[in-house]
């Protein structure tokens, strides 16, 4: 392999005695420098860190390569943060301590079924404090459902749109709002000037609000952030460039649950206020009976309120009509004027709507009035928030004339009416919240922390079947979200060497296409898996794509790092390198690249890139032509490499592949071909047989007689750990049926997956890799120890393989089976961003014991932790103590009713990759801890670099046999390390909001760790530093003289300079800053 470009990297940095020599000589004249102005210094970095009340403590710990941050660096500063893990944030309603209260009960409410009759005291209202309500007119646009995203706009979307601009400027009273920028964007490409002028006077005169601003509604629970905050950035950066039009108010009525971690995402955009729909009924009406449908959404770690947002829940069933003015379906479905005879809908309580006259205005005003007042209840305000919309409404100019000109006769004859002492009017969201903020201070709402997870909206129809559904697309989108961040970074580094065709013209429509089309699929019916058939292979077909252009773009930059001389050309639309994987159609699970090794062709390059900005070390595999091959460095030096064969079936391998495996620190190396080393240790495991695998004497793997994983040894302990597979069936006729979104099992404890003790056990064992692989009914089972130093070599590596195909309402798990004492407990990430702690409730059924995993889960006691990281979201419970059960893939032959109108029977052969890391807890370590009591859980540190070993993989490459330059060897842009706990989310080119030309916006995160659960002896591969000290202006070439600018997080303006380019970080900050050059 002859280069390796990544940003860490060594190749021509000062060697590590320099490094230190010269940071240390930086501090020291930074220090002499700011002395006489200390007071300044430490407000711009109390500025920039948001700091907050906590003194911090520093971890370091010693590396082989010289860090950005050091505990010497800070030299007596204090660090302030709002993360304490070791304190409990106060909150007024805690989501966990709430499912404890909760009975559950489901009692019929009456015409409000799962509520109660609700009265009030008209007495209440009087010509000083009257009724206020906003009549807020909607349409729900899934970009991608039923119909694919090109096909709704064409027979729906467009015509929404179109009429929405006739109709709202023909009267001023009127108003709508809209969330899906996808759609929007797609209309304005269409539109005249004139057009266009007047949809700015209507956002200007407050008559249109854009709500949330994201490019799609995205799901909440298996999305991963990274993707959320990609749409939303697409969203904002579109309507800043075209409208110059910045969001307020979020709105969220369709995804089916709820996270935290898309309240932090919005705040940190500068969002005010949010609304959200598709709550647990049991949790709503909890939250309605103490008028605490709206409160302010914390973090779970926030210790402040420095993060809070204020947040309305909708109380009722849906966000159509019927579920929105009131308590009442039956009443309030006759006011959806959509539903009058003649335009074909009808209520399904047999009561239609009547259209508003002068001699039915009043009895029709009193019972509207009604409802209103009865929703007003369940807030403590005197302002009522009345959605009007469904999915895909106003379609058609006589809907817009239904509901507008009847509802302004209600509104005009309620006005006018004195005595019935209301003011209501058509309103945006934004008039909502802003009417509650001008009459109440929001500290007078209560506070709370935790997610709304497991959706439930009736009975037991818990919708956790979604986790899971359609699992390859899945994998997808995270292979996607991995190859365009990185090639993001690279082009992003490239520009910064004048490269400046990468980020123009069709090199950065490709990028954009690819962020377009990766944004859609976080549409909550995207990658849910709840779309039609042809609407997935839509989405599916978009992603390739998508893949396509990002590796594209990707090769494009690196050629034009590498090239030399600098001044060759380039053809922009050539294709010059290969990707070591691909995927050429969008049922392809992904095709390794085969090194053909001949006389005439004896030797092979490779390119390794690493997007994460620290050196790694890892073993890199790839596949050869021929066993006769060895690998040196590009020094021409040897090193030590595994061949191995690839199975193709039970005791069957093929002779026109094989495996080669080696170590690799990145930068990169040489493959060619004079030694001839054979295979290590081939076995085919007797019958009935147990056995084990070693990589390094820290950790082992121990196998059954079917040869799977029985226990785990770290740190001279065994920890019995039992694999198997399980399956769900459904329930039986005359019953609801699990479906796309739903799962309801026959019963609560699912039936194991046989597995025959005389099938066919491969055994690989060697100097590098260890591998045991199994083969039986609907999944191909392999295992694999690396021995290597990096964060691949931190636990064992699971892949399955995973078709079923051939089987009827069948659900797939894997289940680990321990002794560690979690009790009823186990914790799951919230998007890859943070931690939640679950609890297993007997009073819930399976399906509700099943959450969302959309990167890692755990679970622990006062000896072990055990982490499962996974490379595709999936569901996840814990169903006994010491259990951990994942849902592999499922395939329904029955609609589950709630919309979709299909079962799920077009699965696909998936890859399926997860990472086992067994942790033994430090002793009287409880420092880095939270208490028993806190809400949320910790990564340890090798669960955080197991997650990113899998999210962001190094990425081999195969330049081309004939170039017309040649390559350099290596390309180093970093001057420092970053520590393992500070990621680099994004790095992208921009362009300036109110300026000239483009920058480079960064996003910066910095994971909290609990240090308590790492084995020291592996520590010292891996720096990190808990309180992080970063100088802008040091860690990349090319950027010395820059600008940094602080910026919300999606880049839609400019923020004042920073007053130093020496930032602080604390666990769980999102930092974003922006990089420009001077404008001379």
């Amino acid at each position: 392999m002859d280069l390796t470009i990544f940003p860490p990297g060594q190749g021509s940095k000062l060697s590590v005695k320099d490094n230190q020599w010269l940071h240390f000589e930086n501090r020291l004249t930074k220090l002499e420098k700011d002395f006489n102005k200390h007071h300044e210094v430490m407000n711009a970095l109390k500025e920039v860190a948001e700091v907050k009340h906590l003194v911090r403590k520093a971890y370091s710990v010693n590396h082989p390569n010289h860090s950005i941050s050091s505990s010497s660096s800070h030299l007596g500063k204090i660090l302030k943060c709002n993360f304490n893990i070791q304190k409990v944030p106060e909150v007024d309603i805690q989501m966990l301590e709430v499912y404890r209260q909760l009975e559950f009960d489901n009692v019929d409410g009456g015409v409000w079924k799962q509520g109660w009759d609700l009265t009030y005291d008209e007495k209440q209202w009087h010509p000083n404090r009257k009724l206020k309500v906003f009549v807020v007119p909607h349409s729900h646009n899934d970009p991608g459902w039923l119909s694919t995203f090109e096909k709704y706009y064409t027979f729906q979307t467009q015509n929404i749109l179109n009429t929405m601009v006739t109709k709202l400027a023909e009267d001023r009273r009127r108003k709508f709002i809209w969330a899906e920028i996808s759609f929007f964007q797609l209309w304005w490409e269409d539109q005249s000037k004139i057009t266009r002028n007047l949809v700015k006077r209507l956002i200007h005169d407050g008559q249109l609000e854009i709500v949330s601003g994201g490019w799609v509604m995205p799901d909440e629970s298996i999305s991963h952030w990274i993707p959320q905050l990609t749409q939303l950035t697409e969203g904002h950066q579109w309507l800043k460039y075209n409208l110059d039009y910045t969001p307020k108010s979020s709105w969220a009525i369709d995804p089916f649950g709820l996270s935290p971690t898309m309240p932090y995402l919005l705040k940190k955009a500068g969002l005010e206020n949010i609304l959200i729909q598709r709550v647990h009924y049991s949790v709503k009406k909890r939250l309605a009976r103490q008028k605490q449908l709206e409160f302010r959404w914390r973090q779970l770690w926030d210790n402040d309120g420095s993060t809070e947002i204020f947040t309305h829940v909708m109380p009722f069933y849906s966000y159509d009509v019927p579920h929105t003015c009131g308590p009442d379906p039956k009443i309030c479905c006759q006011f959806d004027f959509y539903r009058l005879q003649n335009f074909g809908l009808s209520c399904p309580w047999k009561i239609a709507p009547r259209a508003i006259t002068k001699s039915n205005v009043a009895e029709r005003a009193a019972l509207l009035l009604d409802q209103y007042r009865k929703k007003a209840q369940l807030f403590k305000t005197d302002v009522v928030l009345a959605p009007l919309g469904d999915d895909f409404r106003y379609t058609h100019f006589t809907e817009w004339d239904a509901q507008y000109k009847n509802y302004q006769k209600l509104f005009d004859y309620m006005n006018q009416n004195q005595k019935l002492n209301v003011q209501i009017k058509f309103g945006t969201l934004s008039d909502y919240f802003d009417a509650i903020r001008e009459k109440h201070n929001l500290n007078e709402f209560p506070t709370l922390s935790g997610d709304f997870f497991t959706y439930s909206d009736r009975d037991d129809h818990y919708w956790s079947g979604y986790y899971t559904t359609r699992p390859f697309h899945k994998r997808l989108d995270r292979v996607l979200l991995s190859l365009l961040r990185a090639s993001e970074i690279l082009t992003s580094i490239a520009w910064t060497k004048g490269n400046d065709n990468l980020v123009e013209g069709t090199l950065a429509q490709r990028l954009s296409k690819a962020r377009m089309w990766h944004s859609l699929f976080q549409h909550h019916d995207g990658i849910t898996g709840t779309a039609r058939d042809e609407v997935v292979i839509d989405y599916a077909k978009k992603m390739i794509m998508a893949l396509n252009n990002s590796a594209h773009v990707l090769q494009q930059s690196t050629v034009h790092l590498l090239k030399t001389p600098q001044e060759s050309s380039v053809n922009i639309d050539a294709v010059y390198i290969s990707l070591d994987e691909s995927r050429l159609r969008h049922t392809s699970v992904g095709d390794k690249h085969v090194i053909i090794l001949r006389d005439e062709s004896p030797l092979k390059k490779v390119i390794l890139y690493n997007s994460i900005p620290r050196q790694r070390t890892k073993v890199q595999t790839l596949v050869v032509s021929t066993p006769f091959v060895k690998v040196t460095d590009r020094m021409g030096q040897p090193v030590q490499c595994q061949l191995s064969p690839i199975w193709i079936g039970p005791a069957a391998l093929t002779v026109a592949r094989y495996e080669l495996s080696f170590l690799v620190t990145v930068p990169g190396f040489d493959i060619n071909l004079p030694k001839i080393p054979g295979f290590n240790q081939i076995q085919v495991v007797p019958n009935a047989q147990e056995f084990s695998i070693t990589q390094r004497p820290e950790l082992s793997a121990s196998f059954g007689k079917s040869g799977l994983l029985k226990a785990l040894r770290v740190s001279n302990t065994t920890v019995p750990i039992h694999l198997e597979f399980v399956k769900y069936g459904t329930r039986g006729t005359g019953k609801d049926k699990s479906g796309a979104y739903l799962f309801l099992p026959d019963k609560s404890e699912p039936d194991l997956v046989y597995i025959d003790n005389k099938c066919i056990i491969h055994l690989i064992t060697g100097p590098i890799v260890s591998k045991v692989f199994v083969e039986f009914a609907h999944v191909r089972h392999t295992c694999i120890l690396y021995n290597s130093p990096g964060s691949d070599g931190l636990g064992l590596h699971i892949h399955n393989e995973i078709n079923i195909s051939e089987t009827q309402n069948y659900e797939l798990a894997m289940r680990l089976s321990t002794d560690i004492a979690s009790g009823d407990q186990f914790y799951t990430d919230l998007n890859g961003l943070n931690m939640i702690k679950r609890q297993r409730f007997p009073k819930l059924p399976t399906q509700g014991n099943y959450y969302p995993m959309a990167a890692s889960t755990y679970i622990e006691d006062k000896r072990f932790r055990l982490t499962v990281v996974t490379a595709q979201p999936l569901g996840v419970s814990s169903m006994a103590s010491g259990q951990i059960e994942i849902m592999q893939d499922r395939r329904l032959l029955q609609d589950d009713n709630r919309g979709l109108g299909q079962g799920i029977t077009d699965n696909l052969l998936t890859n399926h990759i997860f990472m086992f890391v067994l942790e033994k807890k430090k002793s009287f370590c409880t420092a880095s801890t939270p208490p028993t009591n806190h809400p949320s859980g910790v990564l340890s540190l090798y669960g955080h670099l197991a997650s990113e070993e899998l999210l962001h993989p190094i990425i081999a490459m195969h330049p081309h046999n004939s170039l017309p330059f040649n390559l350099n060897a290596h390309f180093s842009p970093l001057r420092y390390d970053f520590p393992a706990d500070l990621s680099v989310v994004s790095f992208r080119v921009f362009p300036i909001p109110e300026g000239a030309g483009k920058g480079i916006g960064m996003v910066l995160h910095q994971a909290a760790l609990d240090m308590c659960w790492n084995d020291n002896s592996y520590l010292r591969y891996f720096n990190v530093s808990e309180s992080v000290e970063v100088d802008l202006t040091k860690f990349l070439n090319y950027i010395d003289d820059w600008v940094i600018s602080k910026a919300p997080l999606t880049f839609h303006n400019v923020g004042p300079s920073l007053k130093s380019p020496i930032v602080n970080l604390c666990p769980h900050q999102i930092l974003p800053v922006l990089f420009h050059k001077i404008q001379s």
